[in-house]
């Protein structure tokens, strides 16, 4: 006769337990791994409000169609072939700040935005390379889509000339050269533009110096130390879904910083500055002309310089002004004066009177930041005219016609709008007509 089996009571609740938590836990582990699987194979799907809770996510998540390099030389290119479309909005606030610091706004500025690459996976769309171009331009993201028609569609119907472009977002200078030296010089060009973009070229010089010299490429740099929760996407979309679904009512009311206003002859304009372009600004020319980082950009151009002239080809530099140089002679409000300056810095060298560029968090004075704005574009102008190698500063035009005109540049993305690509087509093609032999 088989012995009756007696479960404890104790041990009947704890099974009863288990039988309900083990399958809940499989069960939100299962939802947790489909999660971060489905966001890593449609990056799409990923909020944009989760793109900027980090820039690991932003950078190597949410923009999974990069290649980078070992060692590094140009850094980074898109994949070939990539395509990229949708509905884009530059009135978007997170495209300039991911922090909560620009006034909800009912405006819109949304465009079907088409973008693709070439064979190489250069911004040229999917196009197969010519074995000659007239002209050959390097730039940063100022040279992939941001209107309807880009700068560069745009100086090719107007100069009538071949064009093929080599960019991507947050290049420096060095990464233009390297690119420009690999893929350009011998498609045997009558022109080699480099662009300069005072927001950030001179920061991401520093950036690109660092991760050449660590023997490691691009991303396996920037991922040096990067904890496994920061790598996860799912926990940062369980904070996304839970603010949106149970919104803290109690919250003190948000002091917005933006927009600021900017008058011109056409009326006020809003518009929201990226915080991360004023650090460059915020900068004195003595400081700017004795940093590490200009050392080695000023030691690129005239090794480009040399380089380009032997192919019997002539080197252009064109002087990018940010939105925030631009429009800040416009910004009167006293209110608006103060949010801007409270995030400009105190710039210095990592070595007393030389090394690379130290951003301390200190602001400077209206006077100070205004004075000083105008310091790369002096540190470009004596660099190009030094090395005899030609110079064309948008500044100027751009700050003339924003006064008369109104935006260039889009409300919150901090590139130009289309009259801005416009305007930059028509000064460089100006330029080209002009210096033609």
């Amino acid at each position: 006769m088989r012995e009756s089996t007696v479960v404890q009571p104790g041990r009947a609740r704890l099974l009863r337990l288990l039988n309900i938590l083990v399958p809940l836990g499989l069960s939100f582990l299962a939802v947790f791994v489909t999660l971060e699987v489905a966001f890593r194979l449609f990056y799409q799907l990923i909020p944009m409000e989760v793109c900027a809770a980090d820039p690991i996510i932003g950078t190597y998540y949410c923009q999974p169609y990069f290649e980078y390099d070992k060692p590094v030389q140009i850094g980074y290119k898109y994949k070939p072939y990539f395509r990229l479309e949708g509905m884009w909005d530059p009135a978007n606030p997170y495209l300039a700040n991911s922090e909560n610091n620009t006034a909800p706004t009912d405006r819109n500025d949304a465009f079907y935005y088409v973008f693709e690459t070439d064979e190489m996976g250069f911004p040229n769309g999917p196009i197969e390379w010519q074995d000659r171009y007239d002209v050959v331009i390097a730039g940063d993201s100022f040279t992939i889509r941001t209107a309807p028609k880009t700068w560069v569609e745009l100086l090719g119907e107007q100069s009538g000339k071949s064009i093929l472009t080599l960019g991507a977002p947050s290049w420096s200078t060095l990464n233009e050269v390297a690119a420009i030296k690999q893929f350009g010089l011998d498609k045997q060009p009558e022109w080699v533009i480099l662009m300069f973009f005072e927001g950030n070229d001179l920061v991401n010089t520093g950036q690109y110096l660092e991760r050449r010299d660590s023997g490691l490429n691009w991303r396996d740099y920037d991922m040096q130390g990067v904890s496994l929760t920061r790598r996860l996407l799912t926990p940062h979309f369980g904070g996304y879904l839970w603010r949106r679904l149970f919104p803290d009512e109690t919250a003190v009311p948000v002091n917005y910083r933006y927009p600021v206003v900017a008058n011109t002859e056409v009326g006020p304009v809003e518009t929201v500055f990226k915080d991360v372009h004023l650090l460059p600004l915020s900068a004195d020319y003595d400081t700017l002309v004795r940093s590490d980082e200009y050392a080695a950009m000023k030691e690129g151009l005239w090794e480009l310089k040399e380089a380009v002239e032997a192919q019997g080809a002539r080197l252009l530099v064109v002087y990018i002004p940010s939105k925030e140089h631009v429009l800040w002679s416009r910004v009167w409000d006293d209110v608006d004066v103060n949010h801007v300056l409270a995030r400009t810095v105190t710039v210095r060298l990592s070595a007393g009177d030389h090394g690379r560029l130290q951003f301390d968090p200190t602001y400077i004075s209206y006077d100070l930041f205004t004075e000083n704005q105008q310091a790369q574009e002096l540190l470009l102008a004596d660099l190009t005219a030094e090395a005899g190698i030609e110079f064309l500063n948008l500044t100027p035009l751009f700050w003339q016609k924003s006064i008369q005109e109104g935006e260039l540049y889009h409300f919150a993305d901090p590139h130009w709008n289309q009259a801005g690509n416009q305007l930059a087509a028509d000064a460089i093609a100006a330029y080209l007509q002009q210096a033609a032999p």
